[in-house]
This record gives C-alpha cells, sequence and structure tokens, in this order.
C-alpha cells in the first residue's frame, strides 16, 4: 500500500468519525427538563435589598 493510499484511508476514516460524532449529538435523546430548561435570575437579583450597582467612575482628567 503506498504512502498516499494509506494516508487517504486515514483521511476518509478521520472524516467518517466526526460526521458519526455529529449525527450521534444531533440524534441523542435529550430529557424533556432540559429541552425546555432556561435561564432564571437568583432569587437575591428580585428582592428590594439587593445591592445596587457601582455607580460609573467619573472620566479622567487631562
Amino acid at each position: 500500500m503506498s504512502v498516499g493510499k494509506a494516508f487517504g484511508w486515514m483521511l476518509g476514516g478521520l472524516l467518517l468519525g466526526v460526521l458519526a460524532g455529529f449525527a450521534g449529538e444531533l440524534f441523542r435523546r435529550q430529557p424533556a427538563a432540559k429541552v425546555q430548561q432556561r435561564y432564571v435570575a437568583p432569587e437575591a437579583a428580585r428582592t428590594a435589598d439587593a445591592r445596587k450597582p457601582a455607580p460609573a467612575p467619573a472620566p479622567a482628567a487631562r
């Protein structure tokens, strides 16, 4: 087997493995809770006594 043919088989196998990995990720079953999951802010961010953001610093004088 020539070096070029071996290299071609290696690249073909690598490409086939990458495509199989992508297909596996696309068709993997995910739990229903994971599909509908959205970010929910922590409870502390919604309370009145949460820390206010720091004021913006004054621009530097030249």
